[in-house]
């Protein structure tokens, strides 16, 4: 009985090293064909070099020359490797996503990847012969996209539609397409849901609402001795994403050769997403945008503002040094910087304390400093720059024109009070 046992096992154990054996030949094939295939569909002359005694050719623009054919042909195949064989856009995505890693902060890789799960992945664009796409397919696909979520509005779409645009640049990087065929789609302000915030001055503080809203946060701070919630403040005097507000430094003060206060923008605060899923909240010493690294000169204000709050933390023992941040808090007993979730809460208590109908953000805020600086003359490229933007067209997004009293024809008649000496003579004729 035992030897019949043994003979079983080792009977068992033989098929299955000879099942994989074959697994191993089947992959080796495979790859072998793969292989065959990329190098069929490689169009580049492979030539040699007599002089050198080298083989060369071009991938993508990219010259590469190397002392064997084998092993040009290996290198080809590793360019070719992740498209050759590619017949859809969800083929490409992971590739597209390898190099989305590289430029994108953790949290917004988290937001690209829950809008492709959502939208794109299992959408009939995806799946269909990256070829045969027309624009007829992104129509379909951005009812696609309304039938998963109804309140869909244009931004969020836009948002959505720029994980499909870099896909679809990087099968045109691969040569897989020619063009991407659903850039020009017409999207109508009647496909999508109306936002809630219609108007230009819903996006923006008068001047009212942000002379309360200050106070109101001022007034908090000293009442409680806590210079946390004069953060609001701050923000009003300083084109500053709340992250930048949050990984502020008191080091990040420095002064120029003038003698000028500024502060120095460098790092900020992200949402931990390192594991894949949004979990507290950790400094990167990089900004947003590749413009985010800037000095901007403090105003007499915000100076003021800043010793206040040096002195309350002082009373409260928090420290103070160079690196220490400059909004601090007790979280369960422990001191420590504070958070986005702090300040949107207080500015939100404030709104509704200012009696404002529209509750606003700190979003709003920056859009407010962006529009200010511009109706107080500061040329739009130097707004650019402070504001941490990488083009112009962001920066002019952010205006606000609230009190446009002039109508168009207003604007017009002025051009007729320019000085003769900057009229262009016209040319008479003569006869």
């Amino acid at each position: 009985m035992e030897n019949h046992e043994k003979t079983l096992t080792e009977s068992i154990s033989d098929a299955k090293m000879e099942f994989e054996r074959l697994q191993a030949l089947l992959s080796e094939k495979e790859a072998e064909m793969k292989r065959e295939e990329i190098l069929k569909k490689h169009t580049t002359p492979i030539t040699f070099l007599e002089g050198r005694g080298r083989w060369t050719t071009r991938v993508n623009g990219k010259q590469k020359t190397l002392k064997s054919r084998k092993e040009l042909e290996d290198w080809i195949v590793s360019q070719y490797s992740e498209t050759a064989t590619a017949k859809t856009l969800d083929d490409i995505a992971e590739a597209w996503f390898s190099i989305d890693e590289k430029r994108s902060t953790d949290r917004t890789l988290v937001k690209h990847r829950g809008w492709y799960e959502r939208f794109l992945k299992n959408s009939p664009l995806f799946t269909k012969n990256i070829q045969d796409i027309t624009i007829d397919d992104g129509y379909e696909w951005v009812s696609y996209c309304l039938s998963i979520y109804p309140n869909m509005t244009r931004k969020y779409c836009t948002n959505v539609r720029s994980i499909l645009n870099g896909i679809m640049q990087y099968a045109i990087d691969k040569r897989l397409l020619t063009y991407n065929p659903i850039a020009n789609m017409k999207l109508g302000k009647d496909v999508f849901c109306i936002p809630d915030k219609t108007r230009e001055e819903d996006t923006v503080f008068s001047t009212v609402e942000r002379t309360s809203v200050c106070k109101f946060s001022m007034n908090e701070a000293e009442a409680t001795g806590e210079a946390k919630y004069y953060a609001i403040a701050l923000l009003f005097e300083l084109p500053l994403r709340d992250g930048e507000l949050c990984a502020l430094t008191w080091g990040n003060i420095i002064k120029d050769m003038k003698g000028n206060s500024k502060l120095v923008i460098e790092r900020q605060l992200v949402t931990d997403c390192t594991s894949g899923k949004a979990k507290g909240y950790r400094i990167v010493n990089y900004g947003k945008t590749r413009a985010a690294y800037r000095e901007i000169t403090l105003s007499e204000r915000a100076i003021q503002i800043l010793d206040r709050v040096k002195f309350l933390n002082t009373q409260k023992g928090y420290p103070t040094t160079q690196s220490d941040f400059i909004f601090m808090r007790k979280y369960k007993g422990i001191v420590c910087g504070c958070t986005q979730r702090c300040f949107d809460p207080f500015l939100r208590k404030y709104c509704k304390e200012a009696g404002m109908l529209v509750i606003k953000s700190p979003h709003d805020v920056r859009r407010t400093v962006c529009t200010n600086l511009y109706l107080n003359g500061m040329p739009p490229k130097r707004i650019q720059k402070v504001m941490g933007h990488e083009t112009l067209e962001q920066t002019l997004e952010y205006i606000r024109s609230t009190n446009d009293d002039l109508e168009d024809s207003q604007f017009f008649n002025l051009l007729n009070q320019a000085a003769p000496d900057n009229v262009i003579p016209m040319k008479t004729k003569v006869g």
